[in-house]
């Protein structure tokens, strides 16, 4: 067995045992380990599992740009949109370009008359975004019905406050102006196959999601039809400041922009996450640091008789140090095995029951979202052991040098 290794191994627990200081020393030491990589592992998950969840959520509840006609009563043709993408728009600054149609609708219920707006979608629509808002409703049974039958999507805000929900039927009247201007109303029931909420009052209050198909019979459009383009960028286009999707504006479309100061503030918003983890990182790093120097100092102090007399048996300075760099080493381990569990156990919980709330309106989500990285966990591991042996390294390195056998033993 190695001589260092047993010597460590035989003294660590002997001592803790007999010395009440150097124990309480030793559990402080630990529990600083523990807390410090438990608050570490949490921040780093936390942090970019936020940024995740609310990145992917707030740029798929709808799209940044919309172009449609000046005269918005006329539709777009193909010919038309595949003029606009080649002609006016930076493609490798987009994601996605859905054909939508909007209308305004009137729905009355015993409970409530209001004014909506009818979103008409194609099957080919942005899946995420049934995937991250649908909450009422199985997603593949709404996608069939809702592009199959007369079925829509109301949001969660709207149905209570019309007093409906999945499974009721309600009559939506549509408004719109036809080519000779003159108003016509037209109604259709419509069976509610499912509820979303997106967290956006600007978004749930006002829009039912249905199929477009049933836009095109009102405007008397057989085949084809699309009253606008729906335009989703992709992220590569936030990281750029001053950039313009579009090369020029086209002269016979009207084009709505959304990304301009709300989704860069937000962006910068969710960057702050980045600036946070650091910051945590640092002040659990310095706290480390600081801890382990003063245990090491301790320590060295209160087996100095054991350096002068290793030292006067022969033993080199790297031997002694080695001795006590694996003395530490049987502190540590423990201390990295109880932090790890913790934290793992803690987000395992997080993640599958949603104990800890979040202020949906403030955070786009109504819980802590988590993300669970095994590469970060082992960052923060290397980070910590790293730092924790770099912080006892030189004080050990310089007290074992400098200390005299022949003082120790009169000093003794």
């Amino acid at each position: 067995m190695n001589f260092e290794w047993f010597f460590s191994k035989k003294t660590v627990w002997k001592d803790c045992s007999k010395n009440k200081y150097l124990r309480s020393i030793v559990i402080i030491t630990q529990i600083t380990i523990i807390f410090g990589l438990i608050i570490t592992i949490l921040t780093f998950s936390i942090g970019f599992g936020l940024k995740k969840i609310v990145k992917n959520k707030l740029f798929n509840i709808k799209g940044q740009i919309f172009v449609q006609k000046k005269d918005s009563i006329v539709p777009l043709n193909i010919k038309e949109i595949n003029f606009l993408k080649k002609n006016f728009f930076h493609l490798n600054y987009i994601e996605k370009i859905y054909k939508i149609a909007e209308n305004n609708v009137i729905i009355n219920t015993n409970k409530k008359t209001d004014r909506y707006i009818y979103k008409g979608l194609y099957k080919d629509y942005n899946p995420l975004f049934f995937k991250f808002f649908l909450i009422k409703g199985n997603i593949f049974n709404i996608k069939k019905k809702l592009f199959s039958n007369q079925s829509v999507l109301l949001s969660k805000k709207i149905s209570l406050s019309l007093g409906l929900n999945i499974g009721s039927n309600v009559k939506i009247y549509f408004f719109f102006f036809k080519n000779n201007k003159k108003p016509i109303i037209l109604s259709k029931k419509f069976k509610i196959s499912g509820l979303y909420e997106t967290g956006i009052p600007e978004f749930d209050n006002v829009y039912i999601i249905g199929n477009i198909k049933f836009i095109p019979h009102i405007y008397y459009q057989k085949k084809f039809f699309s009253e606008k383009l729906e335009i989703f960028l992709s992220p590569s286009f936030y990281k750029e400041k001053n950039i313009k999707i579009y090369k020029k504006k086209p002269n016979d479309f009207s084009v709505q922009i959304f990304y301009d100061k709300n989704y860069h503030s937000i962006v910068e918003w969710i960057n702050i996450f980045h600036v946070n983890i650091i910051v945590i990182s640092f002040i659990v790093f310095l706290a480390l640091i600081i801890n382990m120097i003063v245990f090491i100092i301790i320590l060295l102090l209160e087996r100095i008789k054991t350096i002068g007399i290793l030292k006067t048996l022969g033993a080199k300075n790297k031997v002694i140090q080695k001795i006590f760099l694996l003395y530490v080493l049987q502190i540590f381990i423990p201390s990295l095995i109880i932090g790890n569990g913790i934290a793992i156990t803690i987000l395992v919980i997080q993640k599958k029951f949603h104990l800890i709330s979040l202020n949906k309106i403030q955070y786009f989500v109504d819980y802590v979202p988590v993300y669970f990285n095994i590469n970060h966990i082992f960052m923060i591991n290397f980070s910590i052991i790293f730092i924790c042996f770099v912080s006892i390294f030189f004080p050990s390195f310089f007290i074992i040098n400098k200390t005299s056998p022949i003082k120790v033993i009169e000093f003794e």
